[in-house]
């Protein structure tokens, strides 16, 4: 068990992608679904984005500011969570894993403000664990409109957690091509 709580973001537009990213199916299964499914491990799961998906029936909160950005999810998600520590997932990551997830938790430094995957020299801040002390933070950056999670990241104590023999699990999913070449 991860003693944690899991906040699966479907917020984002998908312009790219074209459709939401959360109802696409990778093997028969819906991206939300497999996510869900993931996230087993954690004291609480839910969903956070603009509106109630139609047709899931998984706890749902919906974002506190009408704004796009993977921070409004953090900041809905450190405004609710009855944890300490908070893993935050975006819906474009079909090849994600519970291993993978369990893999960031039992090598992060928890004295640390944040625990980010590292593949190469790439951070993963949509796929982290964030501690709920840092409402204030995430609030205040919200607040003057820098609303990229990396700027964040900067402004706390990060542990970083070096995955790249995950490479894999971190494959994004931003565009149709992307799909095709991940169940191809």
């Amino acid at each position: 068990m991860i003693n944690a709580s899991a906040f699966i973001l479907i917020g984002g537009m998908s312009r790219r992608f074209g459709s939401p990213k959360w109802k696409t199916k990778v093997n028969n299964v819906r991206m939300i679904d497999h996510l869900w499914g993931c996230c087993q491990d954690f004291n609480s799961r839910q969903i956070i984005g603009k509106n109630q998906p139609e047709g899931v029936s998984y706890p749902f909160l919906q974002d506190e500011i009408d704004l796009q950005s993977p921070v409004i999810g953090l900041l809905t998600a450190l405004n609710h969570t009855k944890t300490d520590w908070n893993f935050i997932i975006s819906c474009d990551l079909p090849l994600m894993t519970s291993e993978t997830i369990q893999h960031i938790w039992a090598y992060g430094d928890r004295d640390a403000d944040t625990i980010v995957p590292l593949v190469g020299d790439h951070m993963q801040p949509t796929c982290a664990f964030y501690h709920k002390r840092n409402i204030n933070q995430v609030r205040s950056m919200v607040n003057k409109d820098e609303l990229r999670v990396q700027n964040i990241l900067e402004k706390l104590q990060t542990s970083y957690v070096v995955m790249d023999k995950f490479e894999k699990e971190f494959t994004n999913m931003n565009k149709p091509k992307d799909l095709k070449d991940i169940i191809l």
